[in-house]
Formats: C-alpha cells, structure tokens, sequence
C-alpha cells in the first residue's frame, strides 16, 4: 500500500487521521523510526517491507502506528474510486 503525508488513513484501533509523518527504521532495535538516525519519508510503500511508523492526526488527538498496523488508505482508495467513475464517463459510448 503506498501512503503519502497528508493522506487519510485507518490505523490500529480502528482511529482515522491525515498522516503528518512517515518515520522509516535504520536499525534493527528502532521499530518505531525514534532513533535520530531515522528516516523520514513523504512517500512510502508498505510492500518494501521496512519498519517504521507514521503519525498520524485525528479528530480527538495525534496518534502514531506501525506500518503494519495501517487498516486502509482512505485517500487511495477515494482516488480510485475517482478514477473507475472518470472511465465510465468516458465510456458512455460504447
């Protein structure tokens, strides 16, 4: 799944927010991407498989999860819909 800062998304526990910060591990004992040796990223895809976290802003505080921890890219997933709506607007035709 790729995610970006600024995207909506579902963590743990069922929170939703806009992420502020993709935080990418550069040490195996720095799961979370705490350490000042970590990377921080506006773009990621969680396929590559790295350990890192994201932070994320909702609506009843800031929260932070693991990359594997994400439920869903609502952003991602309203742009898909956008554009499946998009090419049957423009198949109208066939």
């Amino acid at each position: 799944m790729i995610i970006n800062v600024g995207d909506k998304i579902i963590g743990n526990h069922g929170r939703t927010g806009e992420i502020i910060n993709i935080g990418i591990a550069t040490e195996m004992t720095d799961i979370a991407a705490e350490n000042d040796t970590a990377l921080n990223a506006k773009t990621y895809d969680t396929d590559l498989g790295y350990k890192g976290a994201v932070t994320y802003s909702g609506d009843n505080g800031t929260y932070w999860c693991y990359f594997d921890q994400i439920k869903d890219n609502l952003t991602e997933k309203e742009k898909s819909d956008v554009d499946v709506q998009i090419n049957l607007e423009n198949e109208w035709w066939k």
